[in-house]
């Protein structure tokens, strides 16, 4: 496992991708909800029916567009959008838009968390710096009650990603699925409780400092 940064490391090194090396924001979604994907049909976890919880920013869109990858593989998903939809980001907006044009629906409530074989949380992602408001407090409680698998996508929603402080509420998970490096806030205080199994994905995107070895490596050769 690589190195933990905090979240503020995390976005630094997220926008230096974007910005001075150039890979599409979308491209990295694609390749987080892709990274997601695999760890679901690894076969640890039953697909027999699924539940994408997505928040308003770009860690719901990595959602919606995990919904929508499981959907074209034949999964039985349920998409749950929640908040104002004409406040998401952008990208989650596109990714919105793309599961549309492949036919999915989204729903805004849901009455049985337990009809669900498992349920993947990106409400919230390392971005979240206030207390979870008490609506979606209320629904990551009942999440937790269900006793039903939970696999985060970049941290449990609620979760300060970098002290593992609980912003409120906060899921608790049965795996993590995040993205580059671990985050400070898995693995210590009640991050190591509601992160579960931690998976570290390779997305692409790079530090600066690994940016010049890599490059020097190529040099080398």
């Amino acid at each position: 496992m690589n190195d933990a940064v905090t979240a503020q490391e995390m976005q630094q090194y997220d926008r230096f991708t974007i910005d001075e090396i150039g890979v599409p924001s979308l491209v990295l979604m694609e390749r987080a909800a892709l990274a997601v994907t695999e760890v679901l049909g690894a076969g640890n976890f039953d697909l027999t029916s699924v539940l994408v919880m997505a928040g308003l920013g770009n860690n719901g869109g990595d959602g919606v567009a995990v919904a929508r990858l499981l959907a074209q593989k034949g999964v039985k998903v349920d998409l749950l959008l929640l908040g104002d939809e004409t406040r998401a980001s952008v990208n989650s907006t596109i990714q919105l838009k793309i599961a549309r044009n492949y036919g999915m629906q989204t729903i805004s409530r849901v009455k049985d968390f337990r009809s669900y074989t498992v349920i993947v949380d990106a409400l919230f992602g390392i971005g979240l710096s206030k207390p979870v408001p008490v609506k979606l407090g209320d629904i990551i409680k009942r999440v937790n009650a269900a006793n039903v698998p939970v696999v985060s996508v970049d941290v449990p929603s609620g979760l300060n990603a970098t002290t593992g402080d609980i912003m409120g509420s906060a899921i608790r998970a049965t795996a993590t699925v995040t993205f580059a490096y671990a985050k400070t806030g898995l693995l210590q205080n009640e991050g190591t409780k509601r992160a579960g199994s931690i998976y570290v994905k390779d997305i692409g995107i790079f530090s600066p400092e690994e940016l010049k070895d890599f490059k020097a490596g190529i040099e080398a050769n």
